[in-house]
């Protein structure tokens, strides 16, 4: 007698898998093209030639690493790339960087999704992780800074709920913090700057359901996924005495749609049993929640997709056997797991009521593109000298600057301009030192440029030269900007006596 055994990860065969990765493929470049429509109407062309060339990035490396994975193990070349399917990686992972993505970033991403996350376990049907995840996790822990030079550095609707916790309670501060990026209806239809293929929420509903539809996926998945999160994100809306904006938000904004539909129903790296797929959704929602309102990142959708990855053996072994027959024993796991999820997000939150009191961290600074003390960026909005001092050689200058939260942030209450201390020799025409006397603008943002790193950059720079400049920080450009307003200003205030 002849026994088949199926390990755990597999992929199931009762229709064609080519079928399903070609129509997968049309959808993903449905919600592709929208994505090209907004950058090159929007932003203009060098952003939508800009957004092409990552999916050539992307598509580029896939091929030639599954080539060279293929010649190295002396494979059929055409028959390994055909069942192999490397370009929906490719596509799902370009489709998960935003715009300020570098190239050079994208290719090591996919060459890390591909290889680490597909090929080393034995190809397609084998691995344990979803590839294009493993490559967006490597690009987050290794390029978190990575932002292509004269590409828009706006804020998205998650990395903007990061600074201010995922909590808001005041309805004015949730009205000022939504309307920046027109208002939920535009979060759901998407026409405002993210990850290429995440903003655009409605669409991905669209094309989500007609995949259902079509049995390429398993609609339960993202229904129970989504669903979940929402039921969470309304619990904590509850507790903490939030408005119906809050959970709409969770859905609105970030990966979930996609990760949804396209990540979290993928055959391969989640159980194949339907009590299996119910119970790996709903510990994707739990760990969804649980990361965005707790954990140091700005998303969960990504790092809860790959923890329930690793989860799926044991999911398996634990729900086989015959679905009808043990479905009162499948209803009581999710039941618990779902009373489990509640009382740890709803702990949780109240738990967050309360902040010990303790030293902050001081944030990661990192320089990037330069500005130029007397270029055009630092004549705008220019800053205000409001004092003058003159000791011997060195005049200390003190110097009112608008940083990013009066000239930015919609969610700072009672914004304030920083205040700069400016020492200039006046002898040598050299700047002395530039330090914050008052320091008012937006957390975890304009907080960066108050670094010896970024302000010992002015220290020794001539008050003549016009090309004088300094990098700015990244992911603070405005609030750098900012502080060599004040530099210009009290040069201007010194040439000019």
């Amino acid at each position: 007698m002849k026994f088949t055994f199926r390990v755990s990860p597999n992929y199931r065969d009762s229709i064609s898998t080519g079928r399903i990765m070609r129509e997968l493929t049309i959808g993903l470049l449905v919600i592709y093209a929208f994505a090209l429509y907004y950058y090159f109407t929007s932003y203009g062309t060098s952003y939508g030639i800009h957004a092409l060339l990552l999916m050539v990035t992307s598509l580029s490396v896939a091929f030639a690493t599954e080539i060279a994975w293929a010649l190295f193990l002396k494979k059929d070349l055409r028959s390994f790339l055909k069942g192999s399917y490397p370009w929906v990686t490719a596509i799902i992972l370009t489709l998960m960087v935003p715009i300020t993505m570098t190239y050079y970033a994208l290719g090591i991403g996919t060459l890390f999704a591909l290889l680490f996350g597909k090929l080393l376990f034995g190809g397609f049907g084998q691995n344990i992780f979803n590839p294009a995840a493993v490559g967006r996790a490597i690009i987050l822990a290794s390029f978190a800074g990575a932002a292509a030079a004269d590409i828009t550095t706006s804020a998205t609707p998650t990395t903007a709920m990061e600074q201010v916790g995922w909590m808001i309670t005041k309805p004015e501060l949730a009205t000022k913090f939504l309307a920046q990026f027109g208002g939920l209806g535009n979060l759901l239809v998407g026409f405002y700057p993210g990850s290429l293929g995440e903003t655009s929420k409605i669409l991905i509903l669209v094309v989500g359901v007609v995949l259902a539809l079509r049995h390429v996926l398993d609609w339960k998945v993202p229904a129970i996924y989504i669903g979940s999160v929402f039921v969470f994100a309304s619990m904590i809306a509850v507790i903490k005495g939030m408005g119906a904006w809050y959970p709409i938000f969770h859905l609105a904004t970030g990966g979930l749609m996609f990760g949804a539909f396209f990540m979290a129903t993928d055959p391969v790296t989640n159980p194949t049993s339907a009590s299996g797929r119910v119970i790996f959704a709903l510990g994707c929602a739990i760990l969804t929640v649980l990361i965005r309102v707790k954990a140091n990142l700005p998303e969960g959708v990504l790092y809860a997709i790959l923890i329930m990855n690793m989860l799926t053996p044991m999911i398996e072994r634990l729900t086989e056997g015959w679905q009808i027959k043990l479905a009162k024993k499948y209803t009581i796991a999710f039941v618990s797991l779902f009373l489990v999820g509640s009382l740890s997000i709803g702990a949780t939150t109240f738990a967050m009521s309360y902040k010990a009191p303790a030293e902050e961290a001081k944030p990661t600074v990192t320089l990037g593109v330069p500005v130029l003390i007397f270029g055009d960026d630092t004549a705008l909005s220019p800053a205000e000298v409001t004092s003058s001092v003159a000791e011997g050689d060195v005049v200390t200058i003190t110097v009112s600057s608008k940083g990013y939260a009066m000239l930015e942030s919609e969610y700072d209450e009672n914004p304030k301009p920083n205040i700069l201390i400016v020492k200039i020799d006046t002898v040598k025409k050299t700047i002395v030192s530039v330090a914050f006397s008052e320091f008012h603008d937006t957390k975890n943002i304009g907080d960066k440029t108050n670094s010896t790193t970024y302000l010992d950059q002015f220290t020794g720079l001539s008050i003549t030269d016009p090309t004088a400049s300094v990098d700015t920080v990244t992911g603070a450009t405005f609030s750098s900007v900012s502080v060599a307003r004040a530099v210009r200003a009290a040069i201007d205030s010194v040439v000019g006596k």
